[in-house]
């Protein structure tokens, strides 16, 4: 890096000699100079050695953020794809979750009839029971009534005939 103007101007200005017998003005010495000439070369390679390493980290850098760009890009396409895969099975579930709902309410509407029909029948057989039953228990009072008036009649003639036979003992 070169000195600066104002710098230099300022060092020039400092170094005249002054008219005369007058001692001289210097305010900066040789060595100074040197020293100056030296901070600057060295601040010259110190920032182009700080060039060199911001160039290499900076393409590091870009290096690294594309292949992490690149890499995140990967992922993401991965995950859209899984998002896809997941999106066609959710579908199918809901397809799926549709039918059985489908065949539940077919289940459920034949289970009804079935459960209907059933007592249909049940109904019918126990209306067809009790009139049967209610058949027998009137030709069983029927044949109770006729065996009640057999047996009353039955012990009418006999007490009848012991009458008959007691009055016949007794008039003879």
């Amino acid at each position: 890096m070169a000195m600066p103007g104002e710098a230099i101007n300022e060092i020039a200005a400092t170094s005249e000699q002054p008219p005369g017998d007058a001692p001289p003005r210097h305010l900066v010495s040789q060595e100074f100079l040197v020293l100056f000439q030296q901070i600057n070369r060295s601040d010259e390679k110190v920032t182009q050695r700080i060039d060199h390493v911001d160039s290499k980290l900076t393409d590091r850098i870009n290096r690294l953020d594309e292949k992490m760009t690149e890499r995140i890009n990967q992922v993401e396409g991965r995950i859209n794809q899984l998002d896809g895969r997941i999106s066609q099975v959710e579908g199918r579930i809901n397809q799926l979750e549709g039918r059985i709902n489908q065949v539940e309410e077919k289940l459920t509407s034949r289970i009804n009839q079935v459960e209907e029909r059933l007592t249909n029948k049940i109904d019918r057989v126990d209306e067809k029971l009790t009139d049967r039953i209610n058949q027998v228990e009137d030709k069983l009072a029927e044949r109770l009534d006729n065996l009640r008036f057999w047996a009353i009649g039955a012990v009418v003639a006999i007490v009848v005939g012991f009458i008959g036979t007691i009055v016949t003992l007794i008039n003879r």
